[in-house]
This record gives C-alpha cells, sequence and structure tokens, in this order.
C-alpha cells in the first residue's frame, strides 16, 4: 500500500476534531434576581475586607503606640514653654564681674551691657519664675523675692561700672565664673525644696560673661559637671552670653614688681628700683607712664610697645626716709579699659628690725665689759636686717613691740619670767631659748612647771662629752650637724625644713666655708622632746640617725613659736662648747639663720595682693602695745569700714572683702596713738591680675563641655536677646510626652473596641 495513501486516509478525522473545538454552546441567560444577589455579595465581600483591613491598622497602631508611652520619649518646646502654656522656671543669671569686663567699646562697658541682657532676659521669663543672681565677684546670692528686686540688683550691678575714660578705683573681683557656677548648682538642687508650689520647675544657668580667658578655670570642669548632675531631674539648660569685643585694642601696665626680684623691705640707705612691665594687645603704641611715690611729683618715662608683646620700664628712688612708701603708676592716654592703666605699689624702708637678748651678765661694752651677749650682739649687727637689744633678767621691758626675744645663758629663769615669754609667744612673739653650761645651769629651773609650758624639751641630768670618747674615735674632736657632714636620707628629709633651707643651697656651692669645714659642738644638753616639740636639726655623733642627738628643736606655742638650742652660744674666751664664733661665715650666718626663722625674712615681707585677697597685717609696731582701734584709708573705704575694732589680744590684722574689692594703695593708722610714741603705718596695696589685661578667650570647646553644645551664643551690640535665644538649646527645652501619649492609647483602645462592635456585630 502506497504511504501517501494512508496518509490521507489519517486526514479523515481532521474534520472530527474541528466540530469538537469549534462545537458552540449554548447561550445561558442568569435568572434576574440571582444576578441581583452577586452583585451585592461582591459588594459585601469588598466592605468587609476593609473594615478588616482598618481594624487590623488600627490594632497595629495601638501596639505601637503603647510600645512607645513606656519609652517615655520627649521632644523640644520652643521659648521654655511646655504644651499645657507658660511655665515658671528656675533660673540663676551669673554675672562676671571681673575687671576685664569694664572693656567699653563706645559708650557702653561690656558689663553694662551684660546688666541689660540679663534684664532682657528677666522680661522673658514666664510668671512665677524663681530667679538669683550670682556675681563672680560675690558667689554668694540667693533666690530673690521677685522679678523687680532681681531688675535692681542688675541696676545696682551696672552703676558700679566706670565710665569710658575714667579712671576706676572699683576695677572688680578677680573670682572665676567657674567658681560662681558651684553656687549656682547648689542653688538648683534645693531650688523645688524652697519654692512654694509641688510643680517641679525646670532649671536654667544663664552666665553673661565677655568670655576672658582669665574668668574661666579649666581645672574645675570636671568637679563642676559632677555638681550639675547633682542637680535633680529636670537636667539643667545653659546658655552663655558672650558680649565680649571680638578684636579688643588695650594698653596696659601687668605688673609693678622690685627689681631683680628684690624684697619689697629695703634696708635704709639704699637705692630703690621698681620694674613696671607693659604689654599692647592690638596696635604698636608709645605709652607715657607717670610715676608718683607718695603723692609726690610724678616722673615720666616713655618707651614702644609692639602689638602682642611686652616691654618694661624702671624707675629709680633715692635718699628715702625709713617708714612705709606707696607708688602709684599710671597710663598717661586713656583707652577702653581704665582697669588696667592704673597699678598701685606698696615698699618699706627699714631700719634694723627689732630684737632683745635677755641675759645674765649683758655687760657694758663702752666700759671694756663685753658680757654674755657680746658675740650674739655682733653677729647680729653683721647681717644687718635685725638689730639688737640686750637686758638683764630683772629689767626685761614689754616684750610685744620685739620681733624675736632670745633667752641667753640664764642660769635660773624664774615662773615670772618664763610666763612673760609664754605670753609674748601665745600672742604671735618668737621666742630663742639658748642655756648655759652645766656649771651655771639649775635643771629645776629649766625642767620646772613653768619652764614646760613653754620649752619643746626636757634637760637630762648631765651634758654629752664628746671630748670624754676614746681616742680613736673622730667624734672626739666635735661633733657638727648631720645636714652639714652627712648626705644620707634622714638628713635630706631634714634639709626640707624652712630654718635649714639655706644650707642645702650651701651645700650645692663648693665656696661656703660652712660647709666646706663645718663648725662643731664639744658640749651638748641631751634634751628630750615632749609635747609639741619636735627637733629640727640633729647632730652627727652616730652613724645610726636614730641615735643621733637634737641639736635644735621647736615648738608651736599659740600664735608664735619657741625654739631651743641644745649647746651653748659662749661668751668671749670660753670655747668649750663649741667653736661657733671662731674665723668662720657661720658666725654670722648660724644667729642670722635663726632669726629669720623665728621672726620671717624681709623677703617675705610682702605689701601688694591681687583685689579681693584676704590681707593679714601684724598689729605689735602699729599699736605700741596698746589696745585701740584703728582707721583704714583708701579707694572704696567709707563710714563704719573706715574704722576697725579690735578684739582683746589680737596680734594680727585681718582684712577681706568688701575692703579690699577696690584697686588702689591703702594705709592704716592708730586711731589715738599715744603720744610721744613716733608715727607708725602699715599699708598695702591691691591691683587686679595681669590676666585680665590679656583680653584673650576662653575656648568655646572647653566652655560647651560643661554647658552643652550650642549653648555659647557670640552676642551682637544691636541684636535682641530674645531673637538670639530662639536659636538656641535654652529655646528647645525638653518636654515629657508620656501623660500625652498614654491619653492617646486609651482614646485609639475606645475607638477600636467600638469599631470591632460594630463590624462584627449579628442580625438578630
Amino acid at each position: 500500500m502506497n504511504a501517501i495513501l494512508v496518509a490521507g486516509a489519517a486526514l479523515v478525522g481532521l474534520p472530527i476534531l474541528l466540530h469538537l473545538i469549534m462545537k458552540q454552546e449554548p447561550k445561558r441567560l442568569p435568572f434576574p434576581a440571582f444576578r441581583f444577589l452577586k452583585q451585592r455579595l461582591k459588594t459585601n465581600q469588598r466592605k468587609l475586607r476593609l473594615r478588616h483591613w482598618l481594624l487590623l491598622l488600627l490594632r497595629m497602631l495601638l501596639i505601637a503606640l503603647f510600645c512607645l508611652t513606656l519609652y517615655q520619649p520627649s521632644i523640644l518646646s520652643n521659648g521654655l514653654i511646655d504644651l499645657s502654656g507658660r511655665q515658671p522656671v528656675a533660673a540663676v543669671l551669673v554675672i562676671d564681674t571681673s575687671p576685664s569686663m569694664n572693656y567699653a567699646e563706645g559708650n557702653k562697658s561690656n558689663l553694662e551691657e551684660a546688666c541689660a541682657r540679663a534684664a532682657e532676659l528677666l522680661n522673658d521669663l514666664p510668671e512665677g519664675s524663681r530667679i538669683a543672681i550670682v556675681e563672680t565677684g560675690d558667689p554668694g546670692g540667693d533666690w530673690l523675692p521677685s522679678a523687680s528686686d532681681a531688675r535692681s540688683k542688675l541696676a545696682d550691678i551696672a552703676k558700679r561700672a566706670p565710665k569710658p575714660g575714667q579712671a576706676n578705683a572699683a576695677a572688680g573681683s578677680s573670682q572665676s565664673v567657674s567658681t560662681s557656677l558651684v553656687h549656682a548648682y547648689q542653688l538648683l538642687k534645693t531650688v523645688d525644696e524652697q519654692s512654694d508650689t509641688q510643680e517641679t520647675l525646670p532649671r536654667l544657668v544663664a552666665i553673661f560673661s565677655d568670655r576672658a580667658a582669665a574668668s574661666w578655670d579649666a581645672s574645675r570642669s570636671e568637679d563642676l559637671k559632677k555638681l550639675r548632675d547633682a542637680v535633680p531631674p529636670p537636667a539643667v539648660a545653659h546658655a552663655v552670653i558672650d558680649v565680649g569685643t571680638e578684636k579688643p585694642v588695650n594698653v596696659a601696665i601687668l605688673a609693678a614688681e622690685m627689681h631683680d626680684g628684690r624684697p619689697q623691705q629695703v634696708p635704709a640707705n639704699q637705692p630703690v628700683s621698681v620694674t613696671v612691665t607693659l604689654a599692647a594687645i592690638g596696635l604698636d603704641v608709645r605709652p607715657t607712664v607717670l610715676a608718683t611715690l607718695d603723692d609726690g611729683k610724678p616722673l615720666r618715662k616713655d618707651t614702644e610697645v609692639k602689638d602682642g608683646s611686652t616691654q618694661t620700664i624702671t624707675f629709680d628712688f633715692r635718699d628715702l626716709k625709713p617708714g612705709l612708701h606707696q607708688l602709684r603708676f599710671k597710663l598717661e592716654n586713656a583707652d577702653s579699659l581704665m582697669a588696667d592703666n592704673e597699678r598701685s605699689f606698696t615698699f618699706r624702708v627699714t631700719e634694723p628690725r627689732r630684737t632683745l637678748a635677755i641675759t645674765d651678765e649683758p655687760g657694758d661694752p663702752a666700759n671694756g665689759s663685753f658680757g654674755d651677749a657680746h658675740f650674739w650682739r655682733l653677729a647680729v649687727s653683721a647681717a644687718r636686717e635685725f638689730g639688737c637689744d640686750v637686758v638683764k633678767t630683772d629689767a626685761v621691758p614689754d616684750l610685744e613691740s620685739y620681733e624675736a626675744v632670745v633667752l641667753l645663758n640664764v642660769a635660773r629663769p624664774d615662773a615670772e619670767l618664763w610666763g612673760k615669754l609664754q605670753k609674748y609667744a601665745e600672742g604671735g612673739g618668737k621666742v630663742v631659748v639658748a642655756p648655759p653650761g652645766e656649771d651655771r645651769l639649775v635643771l629645776d629651773a629649766y625642767n620646772g612647771e613653768a619652764a614646760t609650758r613653754l620649752l619643746p624639751g626636757a634637760f637630762k641630768e648631765k651634758p654629752v662629752d664628746v671630748t670624754q670618747l676614746p681616742e680613736a674615735n673622730p667624734r672626739r674632736r666635735g661633733v657638727a650637724w648631720a645636714v652639714l657632714t652627712q648626705n644620707d636620707a634622714h638628713s635630706d628629709r631634714e634639709l626640707q625644713h624652712p630654718m635649714l633651707a639655706p644650707i642645702k643651697a650651701w651645700k650645692a656651692r663648693p665656696d661656703v666655708d660652712a660647709v666646706r669645714n663645718p663648725r662643731k659642738a664639744f658640749k651638748y644638753w641631751q634634751v628630750e622632746p615632749r609635747g609639741a616639740g619636735k627637733p629640727i636639726a640633729h647632730y652627727d655623733n652616730d652613724d645610726d640617725p636614730k641615735n643621733r642627738h637634737p641639736a635644735v628643736l621647736e615648738r608651736d606655742l599659740g600664735k608664735g613659736r619657741v625654739i631651743l638650742l641644745t649647746t651653748r652660744l659662749d661668751p668671749p674666751g670660753d670655747a668649750d662648747w663649741n667653736d661657733y664664733w671662731t674665723a668662720n661665715s657661720w658666725a654670722v650666718a648660724f644667729p642670722d639663720m635663726l632669726l629669720r626663722y623665728a621672726a620671717g625674712s624681709a623677703a617675705d615681707a610682702n605689701f601688694n595682693y591681687p583685689v579681693g585677697a584676704v590681707v593679714n597685717l601684724p598689729l605689735a609696731k602699729l599699736l605700741s602695745g596698746r589696745r585701740d582701734n584703728l582707721v583704714i584709708v583708701g579707694p572704696g573705704i567709707a563710714g563704719a569700714d573706715a574704722l576697725i575694732r579690735l578684739a582683746d589680744r589680737q596680734t594680727e590684722l585681718r582684712l577681706s572683702p568688701p575692703r579690699t574689692e577696690a584697686a588702689g594703695n591703702f594705709k592704716i593708722t592708730a586711731a589715738n596713738p599715744p603720744a610721744g610714741a613716733p608715727p607708725h603705718e602699715e599699708g598695702f596695696s591691691l591691683n587686679i591680675p595681669a590676666e585680665e589685661s590679656r583680653l584673650d578667650k576662653a575656648p568655646v570647646e572647653g566652655i560647651e563641655d560643661l554647658t552643652g553644645a550650642d549653648t555659647v551664643i557670640p552676642l551682637g551690640k544691636n541684636v535682641p536677646l530674645a531673637e538670639m535665644l530662639a536659636k538656641s538649646p535654652i529655646s528647645q527645652r525638653p518636654v515629657e510626652l508620656f501623660p500625652w501619649l498614654l491619653i492617646a492609647v486609651l482614646i485609639l483602645l475606645t475607638v477600636e473596641n467600638l469599631l470591632s462592635n460594630r463590624f462584627y456585630r449579628r442580625p438578630k
């Protein structure tokens, strides 16, 4: 069979396939009522699906909002206002009153600008706010009764600012802003306890300053952070209003001091040289300095100072009489900061300082009788700083006028003499006791009850005599002080004592004979320390420091001091106890070292202080043994402040602010000086610190490390404070959202319940 025919026969089934595929279905017509029901079913299904999605989203939102509520978030509210309206705040306004704030650009100083801007802030604070104003010159202060009281205090502060071009006596205090912040945080810590309302007040510290570096103490930053964080919530908001000038121009007298660092107490008949240091900021200048001594005719000197550098001028004065002298240095031309255009300086020209030697045999050098105090008096006079009066034990005068008293070779001091010395020491006097030898010293007198109340140690029965040691012992030929011969750790510790400080310097020089060939003692009393007594120096009588005997002992008694020697200070021709008086610098250096430590060195005398300091002045010479009121004269002193009333037995005058808040020269005299007594004045000078004249600003980063980011506001002179604060974090105080979110959760829960009941409602 042909294959083509077979394939053709197979095609016979193709029509059948097409018939089946293309077969036409009959047209179906749905019943009209059923078609309506299907359309309603689709519509209902779409509504139910929408309702279910809506309920699902509502329940998801409810859960998310509930979680957010538990997180207790907050938002930033503008203008110190929360969502319920204007809320009172607790605001501490810190006003920088340091001398640099007296810088005047135009007709208004930085201090006046600070007070004006602080008043603007007061106007913007909500009604009922608690307000405190803290000055850097007076870190105290408390919450003020009302906003009007705060405005009055700001007005008083502004009045203290000098007018441009005027010299200011009240230059301002040198306290830092950091010190005032301590008090500000303490006020905020307890504000809720002192508030009449139960509501917690937001906390605000607003600082008005020129941001001068001298007004900020970076070393206190960590301590201030701890105080800030100790304030109860809410957290303290800060605003630092910078009222300073960006590019200041200033010429200043930075310092006045003795030339080459010499003491401020100068022996008579010596020239006095005082060096003045000048500085310039923002310009090159040729200033003229006027120097006025004791209200005399001014001396003029010119110099040249380059921008950013310093220059010195030295003024010389000769033939000055003994007594107190005061200088006033002044720049001839005015500038923007007058507080540093003047500088005061006080010094004293002295006759030898009075000391007294009490002895059994004072002698009479005019008749060839030298007595027990001959070598001592020669040694004291040779050093020139001290003079020495010598009296017998039965003719002791009033001791208050002496700076030190020496009990020298007295065999049997009686109870009355010990009592006088004790009273003198307790009142601030300095007593040196040099005992006699064993042939004269009466042990009962030196170890008795009256002596015990004064002396730092008790005497053993017999002195130590090193000349009785074996021949082979090198100490048989005398023992020196261990600090002069030894270099061990014990001696190094002794050299830290103030009296022995000169020896420490001598040991560093090879030409000092007192170290190369130290003086030695052959005999000395063995003294056992008692009570508050303690050794200052020991003899080199043993290799073991624990076995060394005291050479000098001391005891603090009341406000004074008692020093006890253990070897005799020999009268002429008697060298049995030591060779202190032989040809050696020790003969002069040792008495001078004792008196300098006891009475204080002239190099320690200080008459010049920064404003706001505590000034201490001796009263012995001023009162000449009498109890009397004092009168103080100086800038800013008026009325009752000029009279100083003294307490009984007061030996030192202590002056503190407000008497020391003004710069200038001050003098103190007795209100009723004794008739016929030589006049005596005490005095001092107060000046602003040199740092206040430099005017460089503290870094913003260092301040904001404490106060927070973007809290330092460089305020333009003509820009309203409210406009600047609107951009500051002070106007974006955190407001707690917890109560509002909780209300929203309850509302959503109610809506969800209503909708679910409605959507799921079944027909009856």
